[in-house]
């Protein structure tokens, strides 16, 4: 996964988790949604077009940052992975004090100086390369600002649409959200290949810097939105062992953060082979390949939109219980892909299982964020983030050490077979089983 790609993810199978003392929903959104709804809450527009022209450039550096690195300044694969491993280190290392403190402040104002503070880190590629100073390292320590401006971000995101988009009005916000993430990651790639073609993968690498800046003018140009009331500020260390009890303290956020890290491992496992299958087994060029990914990613729109309508058939649990085991049976189907309509067939499966992934976290971002009190949402983010990407860099690695003794086709098969048990596992939880996930109200304990 490229530094682009972790900047925007989430967990793939189960990131969001839920928990603590009063709800979210008790504090009124002040974001204008009317009876016009979102076509009308000038805010959420500002908010939803930012995050289009960000995800875009992030999809066009996700090609565009690995070809500095190996074309211009001839990295290896040793090169290759420490700029990975520098993309998910700060949640690792920074990611529960940073949650901690983006709780206590303006989440607005946090997005501002997230975005401003990665946008110069991109600006500084090109004219590093421009004086002639660029270097490996350079890119690494981009890796480590961009990584940790994007916990910063991410953790603040939720905390703002809370405030500007009512409740009523979040399914379809979260839906449009990540259905437009999908669009701009299927579109960024190809872009991205198309400008480094024609100027350079380094001048290339000024459109997420563009795309940054217009998500920051969007944000600056908003109305603020003060939060209903201020709650008490802990000391740093204090409020992250808040934090972590909140995800490990309620029975529901314990199964989400718990099964979301098993499910990521059995996904990453299977990304990090997937493109050496498709070009050395099976024998696909690169535009196959592109194809592949793009047919994916036509699965996640997909998910993304059914998911208000999955939500008011289904209800939001058991909508989640059956969109995770959908997917999670589309999974292990991508180790029998051969050449010819087999292939089609099989990438057409996964699709789905993009599909319900997608819709499954539509799904639980919504509700989590009627059931988490504000005052607390990023430190939720960040606690449940770093349960599910801490096996992350384990998975791969595994995944490759594995496919040198079996071959990829069985190693993707097993990693497809724990993403489906840990998604199956949703029907052991009663809980799971009803129709609707519960809403917490005030005064309730905290494993009710």
């Amino acid at each position: 996964m490229s530094v682009e790609q972790a900047r925007r993810a989430g967990a793939a199978s189960g990131a969001d988790a839920v928990g603590s003392i009063q709800p979210a929903s008790a504090v009124p959104a002040r974001g204008g949604g009317g009876s016009g709804g979102l076509r009308r809450n000038r805010d959420f527009l500002l908010l939803w077009a930012g995050e289009a022209a960000s995800v875009t450039g992030a999809g066009m550096t996700s090609v565009l940052l690995p070809l500095v690195a190996v074309d211009l300044l001839d990295a290896s694969a040793t090169w290759m992975g420490v700029i990975a491993a520098a993309t998910w280190l700060p949640w690792l290392v920074v990611g529960l004090p940073l949650g901690a403190w983006v709780d206590g402040r303006s989440p607005r104002a946090v997005m501002i100086g997230a975005n401003a503070v990665s946008m110069l880190a991109y600006v500084s590629v090109p004219v590093a390369a421009v004086v002639g100073v660029l270097s490996l390292w350079q890119l690494v320590v981009v890796a480590l600002v961009v990584g940790t401006g994007t916990i910063a971000f991410r953790s603040a995101y939720t905390k703002l649409l809370v405030r500007i988009v009512p409740e009523r009005d979040r399914p379809v916000a979260n839906s449009l959200l990540f259905g437009t993430e999908n669009a701009a990651n299927t579109v960024g790639p190809g872009l991205g290949g198309l400008v480094g073609q024609l100027v350079g993968p380094v001048k290339g690498m000024l459109g997420e810097a563009l795309g940054l800046a217009i998500s920051l003018v969007c944000l600056v140009v908003m109305r603020p939105h003060p939060a209903a009331s201020t709650p008490r500020r802990e000391p740093l260390w204090a409020s992250v062992r808040s934090g972590l009890r909140l995800v490990f303290g309620d029975r529901r956020l314990r199964f989400f953060a718990l099964q979301g890290a098993v499910a990521n491992f059995g996904l990453i496992g299977q990304q990090a082979i997937l493109v050496l299958w498709l070009s050395r087994e099976l024998h696909l060029d690169s535009g196959a390949i592109g194809l592949v990914f793009a047919i994916s990613s036509i699965g996640g729109i997909a998910g993304a939109l059914a998911a208000p309508a999955l939500g008011r058939l289904l209800g939001d649990a058991r909508g989640v219980s059956i969109t995770l085991t959908v997917a999670g049976l589309m999974l292990p189907l991508l180790a029998f892909a051969q050449p010819g309509p087999v292939l089609w067939i099989v990438v057409s499966a996964n699709a789905v299982a993009v599909a319900g992934i997608v819709a499954a976290n539509v799904l639980r971002r919504t509700w989590v964020q009627s059931y988490v009190p504000e005052h607390m949402l990023a430190r939720q983010s960040t606690s449940a983030q770093l349960v599910n990407f801490a096996g992350m860099p384990i998975a791969g690695v595994l995944a490759g050490v594995l496919a040198e003794q079996w071959g990829p086709a069985p190693v993707i098969f097993v990693m497809g077979v724990v993403a489906l048990v840990a998604n199956a596992a949703s029907w052991l939880q009663p809980w799971l089983r009803r129709r609707d996930l519960p809403r917490r109200t005030a005064g309730t304990t905290a494993d009710s």
